[in-house]
């Protein structure tokens, strides 16, 4: 009776083993898969960020004062162009302006930016993206003077 318990467990064992460590390749396979689709939509944030704020100076941003508090959206004048702003709306990023309002990503949790009082023209800049996982993104821009 015991000779069966004992091949039981020994059988039970590596089949628990074999099937939790299948589940937990599963799991990191498919979150990966999600970090590329969130690192994506990064991406097509900053491409648009990137672009706006390369052609704007220092005096042109909005609401995004030199006091080293985190804001969740940012505006700026551009050459004439009016006024742009891009914020957040049910985990969409938008991008306002002439008119007009244009979605650039989704699954985009939060976009802060800050300037400190020392460098005013240094954007700081996280942009967390997030479905079933989460990226961060972190870095800072330099407008012109």
């Amino acid at each position: 009776m015991n000779k069966n318990k004992i091949i039981i467990v020994c059988l039970f064992v590596p089949v628990f083993a074999f099937t939790a460590l299948s589940l937990v390749k599963i799991k990191n396979k498919h979150d990966f898969q999600q970090k590329v689709i969130l690192a994506r939509q990064i991406n097509a944030v900053l491409r648009s960020l990137m672009i706006d704020l390369s052609q704007i100076k220092e005096s042109n941003i909005l609401d995004v004062p030199a006091d080293g508090d985190w804001h969740d959206r940012v505006a700026f004048t551009k050459n004439g162009q009016g006024i742009f702003e891009y914020l957040i709306k049910d985990k969409y990023l938008f991008r306002n302006g002439n008119a007009q309002s244009l979605m650039i990503a989704d699954d985009i949790g939060s976009l802060r930016i800050r300037r400190q009082e020392q460098t005013p023209y240094i954007l700081e800049l996280q942009i967390v993206a997030q479905n079933s996982v989460t990226l961060t993104s972190n870095l800072k821009i330099r407008v012109r003077e």
